[in-house]
C-alpha cells in the first residue's frame, strides 16, 4: 500500500486553537441560556428562599427574647413545681403563631391583588403586638429584684415591636416574589402576534361556455329590498396583544365577552382566567369600548 500523501492529509488544528474553540462554545450555550427569561424565575425563587430562611431565624431569636419577658410577666414568683409556670411558656408561641397565620394569609390575597380592607384584621395585628409589648414592658418598668435597667427597658421596648415588623414584612416579601414569578410566567408563554396578512381574493365565478346561449329574463315589476347588512361578531376580532395574556386565555375572554349579557368587569376576567386583578383592570379597559353580544356602542 502507499502512503497518503502529506497534501491530503487532514491538519488538526494547534492546541490553542481547539482550547479557544472550547472556550466559545461554551460561552455561547451560556449567552443562549440567559437570554431565556425563564431564568428570572429560577432567581427570583432563589432569593425568595434566601430572604425567607434569614427573616425567619431572626424572627425565631426574637420570639425567644419575647417569650421570656411575657414568661416573666405571667408567672411572676411561682416555681416550677407549678403547672401554671410551665403553661406560661406557651402563651407567647401562640400570640406569635397566630399573628403570621393572618400575615400569611394576606399575603396570598395581596399576591392576587386583593386588597385588605377590615378593621377586624387590623385590629386583632394591634391587639397581638399589644399584648406582647406590655407584658414585656411591665416586667422591666417594675422590675421584682433592683431598679430599673435603661438598657433591659429599650431592649423589650425594641424587640417586641421589631419582632412584628418581620412577621409583617416577611408575607409581602412572599407575595411579591409570586407576583414577579406570575408575571414572568405570563411574558414567556404568551405566543408571539400573527403579522398582518392580506386576505387571499375571493375564488372568480366559474365562466359560462361560450356555445350556451343566454337566457333572457325579464326584470320584475315589483322592487326587491336590498338585503340587510350581515351581523359582524366583534368578539373575535377584540385586540388584546401587548398585556402579556396567552392565546388560549385571549380566546376564553373573548368568549366571556360574547356569552355575557352585560359588559365585562374586571371581576369576571379574574373569575374565568384567574389572572391577578391590575391585569384583569387593564382587559376591562381595553373591552370598555365593546359592547354586549359583540356590539359596539
Amino acid at each position: 500500500m502507499t502512503a497518503m500523501p502529506e497534501q491530503s492529509r487532514p491538519t488538526k488544528p494547534p492546541r490553542p486553537v481547539r482550547k479557544l474553540s472550547r472556550r466559545l462554545d461554551v460561552a455561547r450555550q451560556l449567552h443562549d441560556l440567559e437570554q431565556d427569561t425563564a431564568l428570572d424565575i429560577v432567581e427570583i425563587e432563589r432569593l425568595r428562599v434566601s430572604v425567607t430562611r434569614s427573616l425567619w431565624l431572626f424572627l425565631a431569636l426574637g420570639s425567644v427574647f419575647t417569650t421570656t419577658g411575657v414568661h416573666d410577666f405571667l408567672a411572676g414568683h411561682l416555681t416550677p413545681a407549678d403547672p401554671v409556670w410551665w403553661g406560661c411558656w406557651g402563651v407567647e408561641p401562640c400570640l406569635v403563631g397566630i399573628l403570621i397565620t393572618v400575615l400569611r394569609w394576606e399575603a396570598a390575597m395581596i399576591a392576587r391583588g386583593i386588597d385588605i380592607d377590615s378593621r377586624a384584621v387590623d385590629w386583632l395585628k394591634r391587639f397581638l403586638l399589644g399584648c406582647t409589648l406590655i407584658m414585656n414592658v411591665v416586667p422591666a418598668l417594675f422590675p421584682r429584684d433592683g431598679g430599673i435597667s435603661a438598657g433591659m427597658l429599650a431592649a423589650h421596648i425594641m424587640v417586641p415591636v421589631l419582632v412584628f415588623f418581620l412577621a409583617e414584612v416577611m408575607p409581602i416579601v412572599q407575595a411579591r416574589c409570586t407576583q414577579a414569578r406570575r408575571a414572568i410566567t405570563l411574558t414567556t408563554t404568551t405566543a408571539p402576534a400573527p403579522e398582518d396578512t392580506i386576505p387571499a381574493p375571493p375564488p372568480a365565478p366559474p365562466v359560462a361556455p361560450l356555445s350556451a346561449p343566454a337566457a333572457v329574463v325579464e326584470a320584475p315589476t315589483t322592487p326587491v329590498p336590498a338585503p340587510a347588512p350581515p351581523v359582524v361578531d366583534t368578539a373575535p376580532a377584540l385586540s388584546l396583544e401587548g398585556l402579556g395574556i396567552p392565546v388560549g386565555m385571549q380566546d376564553q375572554i373573548r368568549r366571556l365577552v360574547a356569552d355575557l349579557p352585560r359588559p365585562v368587569t374586571a371581576v369576571d376576567i379574574q373569575r374565568a382566567t384567574r389572572l391577578p386583578l391590575p391585569i384583569a383592570t387593564r382587559v376591562a379597559d381595553r373591552l370598555t369600548p365593546v359592547g354586549v353580544n359583540g356590539s359596539t356602542h
